[in-house]
């Protein structure tokens, strides 16, 4: 079977096509990780990305980015995670920076440092994690330089106002 493009006896028409260099971090689709992929490496995206399979490896916001970042049932994460809204149904091993909302379903288990602004935690999801707030993280901080553990029972008032 041959094929001819344009006919005999015609001009072909002169269509200009423009092939742009688009900066990820101002795109916002949506990827995927399929539950039958595993990644080893280093993952970045900007909009937002769904985990149903394992990644071994940082998974990240491109720097100046937002993305929101959805970890399904049964999908891995084995590294650090940095992204603006989180939501886990699955596993994560690793530390977490999360700019503004995490939420946990009743299938998450998360193990690493957290660090987040606002988080939900559905019953049943499990957290072996050391928690802290992005607000109390910014302010207040013992001599080590580590987020000061609040209590109900300690006087914070004066590393507050320090």
């Amino acid at each position: 079977m041959l094929w001819f493009l344009g006919s005999k006896g015609k001009k072909p028409k002169t269509e200009q096509v423009n092939l742009h260099v688009v900066d990820p971090r101002d795109v916002d689709g949506h990827c995927l990780i399929t539950g039958n992929l595993q990644i080893r490496g280093d993952v970045y995206f900007s909009g937002q990305l769904r985990v149903d399979g394992r990644v071994d490896g940082k998974v990240a916001v491109f720097e100046g980015g937002k993305g929101q970042l959805v970890v399904s049932k049964g999908a891995v994460i084995n590294g650090p995670v940095y992204a603006t809204n989180v939501l886990i149904d699955g596993t994560i091993n690793g530390p977490m920076d999360v700019e503004e909302k995490l939420e946990c379903r009743a299938n998450a288990l998360i193990r690493g440092k957290v660090v987040y602004g606002s988080m939900t935690i559905t019953d049943g999801a499990k957290i072996e994690a050391q928690c802290t707030q992005r607000s109390n993280a910014a302010t207040l901080v013992n001599d080590e330089g580590m987020p000061a553990q609040l209590l109900a029972t300690k006087d914070v008032t004066s590393k507050v106002t320090d």
